[in-house]
């Protein structure tokens, strides 16, 4: 089955075209289901897409990722996935960045989940230059 999508202006053309990708590409893995969006509003854009694929004997994954651009120019970008093994073991991950375009400054998170260790996470923020700053700050 064939879908013809109108990408509207403001969303990058590139992520876009990587959500819609990766989604078609699910679908052809068996025992397999997805889902993407692409939205625009006066002022933004976004777009995204889901996954789950399970093999039938017991082993799982799935994943998400998005991301949006504002007319000023800030975008962030948000990822993460999750799988189980047929002993029943169980890890996740998620990565978060959003850069502001008024500042430059850039906030980049991630968080892991293994069973038996379970979280953990960091967080950092850098300027336009690659300097580490203070997050919240100004620049």
């Amino acid at each position: 089955m064939s879908h013809s999508i109108r990408l509207p202006r403001v969303c990058a053309i590139v992520l876009c075209m990587t959500a819609i990708a990766a989604a078609q590409a699910q679908a052809q893995a068996p025992h397999a289901g997805r889902g993407a969006f692409v939205a625009q509003g006066p002022n933004a854009a976004a777009a995204g897409q889901q996954g789950v694929v399970t093999d039938g004997q017991g082993r799982v994954a799935a994943g998400r990722r998005s991301a949006y651009t504002t007319a000023n120019g800030s975008t962030g970008q948000r990822s993460g996935g999750v799988t189980r093994s047929s002993d029943g073991s169980v890890s996740a991950q998620r990565s978060t960045t959003a850069t502001n375009a008024n500042t430059g400054v850039t906030f980049d998170a991630n968080a892991t989940y293994a069973k038996g260790s379970g979280v953990s996470r960091s967080a950092s923020c850098t300027n336009a230059s690659g300097q580490t700053v203070t997050c919240g700050s100004a620049r």
